[in-house]
């Protein structure tokens, strides 16, 4: 199936990232209307999802796109399931406490996590993070930083002192990406740290190993 539009256009080197998260090719100040840049980046995990293929083509600025997907037929209905289907029915389903003051973003985080088949749930701020861990005792918390009021550290902090916060995996999931930063998380009793914009993929592989056994 190709999809072709006549529209802005895709500059070359802009074509490898279009299906990045929070990509967007056209950033001028005076677009009447945009997204989030996630939109490509959920078509591509769905088709992955089918065992297909998706493709972005471009001429250049101004001369349109076509986006390509391409999916396997099943010959029969009863045809094999492949080994990705087995592996997402094998992982576990987690249950998730997102922690962002960043509404879009702990949002986008959610629709990431229920496409994948995770069980998650938002909070805004550090106080009410704490709340829900109590009430709700979830498997992962996947903790913004720079959070006003109460940053992510302490609140990492607080569900350490927790009982049975030792057990629980917390990830520092953030825009803080240098290594000074990894180290201070770590040191804040963080299990993993990932930057912001998070890939699809690579939460997921994150997600698997929190599912393990051992980890929780």
């Amino acid at each position: 199936m190709r999809v072709t539009d006549t529209g802005v256009g895709i500059e070359p080197d802009m074509l490898p990232k279009v299906f990045e998260l929070f990509t967007q090719v056209d950033q001028h100040l005076d677009r009447s209307q945009g997204g989030l840049g996630i939109g490509l980046a959920l078509v591509q995990k769905l088709v992955e999802m089918h065992g297909g293929t998706t493709v972005a083509n471009s001429d250049g600025v101004g001369l349109g796109s076509t986006f390509t997907v391409r999916l396997p037929l099943a010959s029969e209905p009863g045809e094999a399931r492949s080994e990705a289907d087995s592996a997402r029915d094998d992982a576990r389903r987690l249950d998730v406490l997102i922690v962002d003051d960043n509404t879009d973003s702990a949002d986008t985080t959610r629709w990431m996590l229920e496409l994948i088949g995770h069980r998650p749930r938002v909070e805004n701020n550090g106080p009410a993070a704490l709340e829900a861990v109590q009430r709700l005792r979830p498997d992962v918390v996947l903790l913004d930083i720079g959070m006003p009021g109460m940053d992510g550290y302490e609140v990492c902090r607080l569900l350490r002192e927790m009982p049975g916060g030792t057990d629980m995996v917390i990830i520092a999931q953030t825009g803080w990406g240098q290594e000074s930063d990894r180290r201070q998380a770590f040191d804040a009793g963080f299990d993993h740290h990932v930057t912001k914009p998070v890939s699809l993929d690579l939460l997921s592989r994150v997600l698997n190993e929190a599912g393990e056994p051992h980890d929780i």
